[in-house]
């Protein structure tokens, strides 16, 4: 029979301290092994909600009490990103998974009546990484949402911050909010990592926050320093707690029909604003991330000084600035200004003299050499923009701009 490690019979022993812990071990897991694995999966539950095992029960049995189709919906979701946390920050492959989803599971089905029992389903194949929300559907679920909601998005999709550092914030952390800053930088401590590290909130969040406010005062809330960030929407307007988030990002879920969540919005913050912010290591500090043994070292070296963090989040900011055009539109922009910068002011000249625009034109162009100039084309070639300058200083004229972004050009 296999001998528990002192860590391991910590692992068994947390669990069955609960009531409902001890429950489902003594009903499904009589083999020390299962037993095990069943209470690493509860424990890693636990760790994951910040819960305890009877919170959690608890919880469920409320949610399913009031809906039970929300309650499924939500749960399911729950379980579904837990498999993506045990993958992405456990580090454990898919058997591994399985098995510690199999038993966190089971805390609740032991729990409930039959009828009520959770149906998510193990993963065979569990992805690293957490799906982020897509820029067209946030713009989406942003439009539909109310004050409230939008301030929540706003800041959690500004900051890149998780919802468990943002929860415990007074407003004392928006620093000179009232002075009227579109961006307003955040100093944090990640209580995951054990980190402090800086970011910042822009627009979209600043204005989301000024008419939140603006609400909680109307509601008869004398907002303080030591007030909560996000408070719940009756007296005596106290903290808002992991649940009452869960479930705002539920209905929305619901009314856009588009999924939505907290851990959505930090992966959408990663991923747009990478498509700026080169540096990996100034990304990871803006989203609390350890950087290697030596990261203190590293951010007081590597990383900018804050005004230098600041601008370079404001050039970044279109990227995930939901008042603008198109992601497509925004790319191609960044893609012209980013050609601009690379230019010396010889290639600038020899461009503006031949009239070339930057950006591709619109239309229905030619697209190929053959149907310019009335079918004569032995002196005509059609080139890239990257071959264009060549081209030009060879002696070649425009002829057409394609909307492909090619080019047609004429031996002189």
């Amino acid at each position: 029979m296999k001998k528990l490690t002192p860590a391991e019979k910590a692992q068994v022993d947390y669990v069955m301290q609960y009531a409902e812990g001890r429950h489902m071990l003594e009903k499904v897991a009589t083999k020390i092994n299962t037993r095990l694995c069943y209470a690493k999966g509860v424990k890693f539950l636990c760790d994951f909600l910040q819960k305890t095992p009877t919170a959690i029960v608890q919880e469920y049995q409320g949610d399913v009490k009031a809906n039970s189709y929300e309650a499924y919906d939500k749960w399911e979701r729950i379980y579904d990103d837990f498999a993506t946390y045990l993958a992405k920050e456990k580090n454990f492959g898919s058997a591994s998974v399985a098995v510690y989803h199999s038993g966190a599971k089971n805390l609740i089905n032991t729990n409930v009546p039959r009828s009520v029992r959770l149906a998510a389903k193990a993963p065979s194949k569990v992805s690293r990484t957490i799906a982020g929300v897509t820029f067209a559907d946030l713009k989406q679920i942003f439009n539909i949402a109310d004050v409230r909601e939008r301030a929540i998005i706003a800041f959690l999709k500004d900051s890149g911050m998780s919802k468990a550092d943002v929860l415990p914030l007074n407003l004392e952390i928006l620093e000179n909010f009232d002075r009227g800053d579109e961006f307003i930088r955040l100093s944090v401590f990640r209580e995951k990592e054990g980190v402090e590290y800086e970011t910042f909130i822009g627009p979209n969040a600043v204005e989301a926050l000024k008419a939140y406010f603006a609400l909680r005062r109307s509601r008869g809330e004398n907002l303080t320093p030591k007030s909560p960030l996000f408070a719940v929407v009756r007296k005596p307007f106290i903290r808002m707690e992991d649940t009452t988030v869960s479930t705002l990002f539920t209905r929305l879920t619901q009314k856009s029909g588009k999924i939505v969540t907290t851990h959505r919005l930090r992966k959408f913050f990663e991923t747009y604003m990478a498509l700026t912010v080169r540096h990996p290591i100034i990304l990871k500090y803006w989203m609390g991330h350890r950087i290697g043994k030596s990261r203190d070292i590293e951010a007081r070296y590597i990383i900018p000084p804050t005004p230098e963090q600041l601008k370079l989040y404001q050039e970044s900011y279109r990227n995930i600035d939901l008042t603008g055009g198109t992601l497509e539109e925004r790319a191609k922009q960044a893609a012209k200004e980013q050609f601009e910068k690379m230019l010396t002011p010889e290639q600038k000249e020899v461009i503006a003299k031949s009239g070339l625009k930057l950006m591709r034109k619109k239309g229905s162009e030619p697209k190929d050499a053959e149907k310019c100039e009335d079918g004569h084309c032995e002196n005509f070639e059609q080139i890239s923009e990257a071959e264009l300058l060549q081209h030009l200083r060879d002696g070649w004229t425009i002829v057409k701009e394609l909307s492909s972004g090619e080019v047609i050009v004429r031996r002189a």
